[in-house]
């Protein structure tokens, strides 16, 4: 079953996100399915889909947290993250 993300970090924008990207580098996300990031309200807001629980949760130990910390980001307290397992629905069934 697909685990979600959702995440809203007011004060931080496109370039503390593009920071981090480019810490990370270009090796594949194992187990990330879906991407999306934008900016409202003065918040960076970010969706991921994953293909669990446990590939999120390694990813961000192993690999978002250090890009963090490479890239001087850091979210302030306000942040919030929003996750649960979900299903994939096709356009045709809703």
């Amino acid at each position: 079953m697909p685990y979600i993300n959702i995440t809203r970090t007011p004060g931080v924008g496109l370039p503390e996100y593009r920071a981090v990207v480019a810490e990370l580098g270009d090796q594949p996300i194992a187990g990330q399915l879906l991407h999306i990031v934008g900016v409202s309200d003065g918040a960076l807001h970010i969706v991921d889909v994953w293909e669990s629980a446990a590939a999120a949760d390694r990813y961000a130990a192993e690999r978002l947290f250090p890009a963090f910390e490479r890239a001087g980001v850091r979210p302030g307290p306000d942040s919030s993250v929003h996750a649960f397992e979900g299903d994939v629905i096709s356009e045709g069934e809703v």
